[in-house]
């Protein structure tokens, strides 16, 4: 029978429940036919899904075999290139000792070298070619050198290929000799000396870039077609497709048998290597494969068919177990109507709820029914039926229903609890329970609360904290100050606490207990968020004990604010007493820095008047001198090397006079000496004063000097000063800067001033090292700075003189491209640059 019309016979009969879910009988439920149609279905998918699997074990095997042979491949090619190396080592040697050799003894230096190149085992032959169309060769060289010699320099890599027989590989380097000419060293490389050999399963083979043939180990197998892809029935194509990422193909024949061939091209040549050999597959371990998945198919397929015979088996039971079931329904109907409650089953799937006559008698209905989810809540308060949707629709996560409501037409409470009921299937679609009238518990329970709020109000009122114990030591009563004063929560405290938890849970919020020693009763507590409670406690008549609690926190505070007062003012009288006495010795050691500052500045200027009288003076003297031998004014010197030193010593004496010249500029500067002549001044006409002295020297060395830049203003400035920066950065451009090479003098307008940049692509700076110049008498000591003489004092008095002019010196540059320096000069001249009252001072961190 359906669900409907069993529960109208159960309610029509007696009010009680209907059978639950396991014992009622469904529609289109499981039959033998449907389960031994499941399991041949699932036999048959799982079958499908074993097959899929196992052939992709099988083409991960043979993908991880064809990675071994590729990775062989490789390893042949590294092991190849490792060789060429080492040719290639030996060659630059050669080529490096042949540009240095003097030119008449270049054939007999050749010999020499094409003999060592040709005693390693890697090399068949080697020859030289001259610039003239003459060759040195070595003894055993028979091939067309020119033809080698274009193959191998035309090649990228310096390696080319020659195809036999027989094969070889040829390498060639150019060869600057000392005439200023330039030559080619080429050396032939037995391909088949370089290439390795390999397991004696494995055939290894050097192939051009095109797949020719140019060598094989074992040599034995050197017979066949001349692409090594078409000896083992494998087409060119394909391989040189795989060749330029590397990799491996399956199918190649080697007679009768399966091989797999792994490729690989050398990243420094235009040579490929292969690598033959059989499948590495572990045929036990395959066979163990097939076994394990053979046993997944068959553990399945007869667990499927022990599961269909234990279904078919507990099918026949069920009918038995209805009828245990019917009876324990009865017993249970009997057990309910005894007590003061009735019960309800709510359907899930209909939204139908099924009620017992003892229900709806609590609810003012007359007898037992099946009613609709919206008329059942609709027995019950408006206040309360979203409480109890609510609690029907979680049950099915927590597993029960329990709360109270009250009834909509009459003045009852009831407490419902339930229990979702589970099917087999494992779903809930039932909510079965029952309803208690708890209608007297509840009023007394209200006039309980009514006393205990009023009460409670009272305490919370209170702006102290206030406890309650029983005789048993046992919480009764607290207020929210209690729990403010000790960081409690809400859920901290319950009723019935014993005194010693209480204790021990508002002890994590106290710092120290201080207490009275007269009267044990009364102390005071500090907190640890820093404030203070007088605390004290009376025994009630009943035995009880009642805690009061103060907040003194303000009192604390002032007290703690006089103490510290008073201790902040003995500290600041002991400091003022050190601070003088630290002032009296700061005062003495100014004193006697400032005595022997004086002293030292006094040495300094007597030192640069006796140099400047010193030195200057012979100096004219030998510049004169050499000048008018240079000039051949009382006749000619004899012999023109006597001319020649003339010169060396003019130079020197020159180049001598202008550093004693940087060193007192630099002296004035460092003194704040240096006085500035402004004057109006156009900077493009200085810079074009400056090129002109520098042109002779930058044509020496072939590097073009540009000019680039707008039509700058007038600006007021020292001409003598700006020409000095300019020459000096022109001069550092122009030394520094290779032949052929390229300096470019470009003008800006700025805000305030003009903008001078001066641009080379000279050797350049370490980024490290940039910061080191500006300072006086500082270089770079690298490689190439010892090359070009220089004081390091040219751009310190540069730096100097833009910053006397209110301006700033900039240096960018990139080791091996070029250095870029920039500087600013104001339209007008500082005032403090002005007179030499006030000079500008620079500093050491200044110069920096």
């Amino acid at each position: 029978m359906t669900e409907a019309r069993l529960r109208s016979a159960s309610a029509s009969a007696d009010g009680s429940v209907g059978m639950t879910e396991q014992a009622r009988p469904m529609r289109g439920g499981l039959t033998p036919r449907r389960v031994l149609f499941a399991v041949i279905a699932f036999s048959m998918i799982f079958g499908a899904i074993i097959a899929f699997k196992l052939q992709q074990e099988w083409a991960d095997t043979v993908e991880e075999a064809e990675g071994t042979q590729a990775r062989t491949a490789a390893f042949l090619a590294e092991r190849v290139s490792g060789r060429l190396a080492e040719v290639r080592g030996a060659l630059a040697f050669a080529a490096a000792d042949l540009s240095t050799a003097e030119a008449d003894r270049i054939e007999d230096v050749a010999r020499i070298r094409l003999q060592t190149l040709t005693e390693s085992s890697l090399i068949s032959g080697a020859a030289l070619l001259l610039p003239g169309g003459s060759v040195v060769r070595s003894p055993d060289t028979q091939a067309d050198i020119r033809e080698a010699a274009e193959a191998a320099l035309a090649s990228p890599t310096g390696v080319a290929t020659l195809l036999g027989p027989p094969s070889s590989i040829v390498m060639g380097s150019g060869v600057p000799l000392p005439t200023g000419q330039v030559g080619a060293l080429v050396v032939w490389v037995d391909p088949a000396a370089i290439l390795p050999e390999n397991r004696p399963d494995q055939i290894s083979i050097l192939a051009s870039a095109e797949g020719r043939t140019l060598a094989l180990q074992p040599p034995v197998q050197l017979r066949g077609a001349p692409f090594a892809a078409e000896r083992f029935g494998l087409s060119t194509e394909r391989i040189l497709r795989v060749a330029g990422q590397g990799g491996a193909i399956s199918g190649a024949r080697m007679g009768e048998q399966d091989r797999i061939l792994g490729v690989a091209a050398l990243a420094d040549a235009p040579i490929q290597t292969y690598s033959l050999g059989p499948p590495a597959i572990d045929q036990t371990g395959w066979r163990r494969t097939l076994i394990f998945y053979l046993l997944m198919f068959l553990g399945p397929l007869f667990a499927a068919v022990a599961l269909c015979a234990l279904l078919l088996i507990q099918m026949g039971k069920l009918k038995t177990i209805q009828a245990q079931l019917e009876d324990s329904e009865r017993r249970f109907r009997l057990a309910i109507e005894g007590a003061r409650c009735g019960v309800w089953d709510w359907d899930l799937s209909t939204d139908d709820v099924f009620i017992t006559e003892s229900f709806a008698r609590m609810v003012g209905r007359k007898g037992a029914s099946i009613i609709s989810g919206p008329e059942f809540l609709s027995l019950l308060d408006p206040e309360d039926r979203g409480r109890v949707r609510t609690a029907l629709r979680g049950a099915l996560k927590s597993g029960e229903v329990n709360l109270e409501a009250r009834a909509n037409s009459i003045a009852l409470w009831m407490q419902m609890r339930g229990r979702p009921m589970v099917s087999e299937r494992g779903d809930a679609r039932r909510i079965m329970g029952v309803a208690i009238d708890i209608t007297e518990r509840k009023g007394a329970q209200a006039r309980v609360a009514a006393a205990e709020s009023r009460l409670r109000a009272a305490l919370e009122s209170m702006n102290e904290s206030f406890v309650l114990w029983d005789s048993k030591r046992r919480l009764v009563l607290w207020n929210r100050k209690f729990r403010e004063f000790f960081d409690l929560d809400e859920h901290a405290l319950k009723a019935g606490m014993a005194y010693d938890d209480a204790e021990a849970a508002a002890g994590k919020a106290i710092l120290a207990v201080h207490s009275d020693a007269r009267e044990n009763a009364t102390y005071e507590m500090e907190l640890k968020d820093g404030r203070w409670l007088h605390y004290s406690q009376r025994v009630t008549n009943d035995g009880g004990l009642v805690s009061v609690g103060a907040d003194i926190t303000a009192l604390k505070r002032h007290e703690a604010t006089l103490k510290a007062n008073d201790r902040q003012l003995r500290q600041s009288v002991d400091s003022l007493k050190r601070s003088q006495e630290r002032i009296q010795e700061l005062a003495h050691s100014y004193e006697e820095e400032k005595i022997r500052a004086e002293q030292a500045n006094r040495s300094k200027s007597e030192f640069l008047a006796n140099m400047s009288h010193e030195l200057r003076t012979p100096l004219n003297a030998i510049n004169g001198f050499s000048e008018m031998m240079i000039q051949n004014i009382f006749g000619p010197l004899g012999h023109e090397r006597y001319t020649e030193y003339a010169n060396d010593i003019y130079n020197s004496g020159q180049h001598l006079l202008s550093l004693i010249n940087d060193i007192l500029d630099m002296s004035k500067i460092e003194a704040g000496k240096m006085v500035l002549s402004a004057e109006p001044v156009v900077p493009m006409d200085l810079i074009e004063q400056c090129l002109r002295l520098v042109s002779a020297r930058a044509a020496e060395k072939n590097i073009n000097i540009v000019l680039e830049g707008e039509d700058l203003p007038e600006i007021e400035a020292d001409p003598r000063a700006i020409k000095q920066v300019l020459l000096n950065l022109l001069s550092n451009a122009v030394k520094f800067t290779p032949e052929d090479g390229r300096v470019t003098v470009r003008g800006f307008n700025a805000v305030d001033g003009v903008v001078l940049q001066i641009s080379d692509t000279g050797i350049g700076i370490p980024e490290e090292d940039l910061p080191r110049l500006g300072r006086p008498f500082e270089q770079i000591e690298a490689h190439h700075s010892r090359k070009h003489e220089g004081s390091g004092l040219g751009l310190a008095l540069s730096k100097s003189l833009v910053e006397l002019h209110g301006g700033t010196l900039r240096i960018d540059s990139t080791l091996g491209k070029g250095t870029t320096v920039s500087f600013t000069l104001p339209a007008q001249l500082p005032d403090e640059a002005s007179g030499e009252h006030g000079a500008f001072h620079l500093n050491a961190n200044a110069a920096e």
